[in-house]
């Protein structure tokens, strides 16, 4: 069977068989409003108050210690200040549940004395590119099995000959931020302070 140089998928996507591309085309201004809209409804008093009291049942004791000291570097924060400076894509991921678009995004929130508070956030963002479960197996079928371990995926910005894709927040994970000057390179950086578990 002859295969098509262009196989659409679900809106804003499509498989390039020629160059082994699974291209995926992204609106920036969608991906930065559902970030921010995002942090600031999990930055709200409401939130945090049900991730604790949901999170004490679920989670082992250290990670509960490490959650609660987090809370309160951000302790009575007022979400509408909050104002994302930066955003790295840092990993992108097609199975065959879908898309992830694993972000890493940067942001200032001030508290109610005025502080303002320099956090960063694990989003992954998720799209259902293959449309249906059939589509996928159909495309199994056409491509073979090398199909995953052979296609990569490739970005598209504000394509405006195509649609783009609908994402939704699938996971967001809280650390504390920092920002470092690098001389050689002339600017600054910022970069996520690691979870360290003191109990080992």
């Amino acid at each position: 069977m002859s295969i098509k140089e262009h196989i659409n998928l679900n809106h804003g996507c499509f498989l390039n068989s020629t160059n082994k591309k699974i291209v995926v085309n992204l609106a920036t201004s969608d991906i930065l409003n559902l970030i921010t809209q995002e942090l600031k409804t999990r930055y709200s008093p409401e939130t945090q108050k049900q991730l604790i009291e949901e999170s004490s049942q679920l989670l082992p004791n250290f990670v509960l210690q490490e959650l609660l000291k987090r809370q309160e570097q951000v302790v009575n924060v007022n979400p509408d200040t909050l104002i994302v400076v930066n955003c790295q894509i840092a990993e992108t991921e097609a199975d065959d549940l879908g898309f992830d678009l694993n972000v890493e995004a940067y942001f200032v929130i001030a508290d109610t004395t005025g502080q303002n508070h320099f956090r960063a956030n694990k989003i992954v963002l998720w799209s259902n590119i293959w449309g249906d479960e059939q589509q996928l197996f159909d495309l199994e079928d056409e491509l073979g099995e090398q199909f995953w371990t052979n296609y990569q995926i490739q970005l598209l910005f504000d394509e405006k000959e195509q649609q783009t894709i609908e994402l939704s927040v699938s996971q967001t994970d809280d650390y504390a931020a920092r920002l470092e000057f690098y001389p050689s390179l002339k600017k600054f950086s910022p970069s996520i302070v690691p979870f360290i578990n003191n109990d080992f």
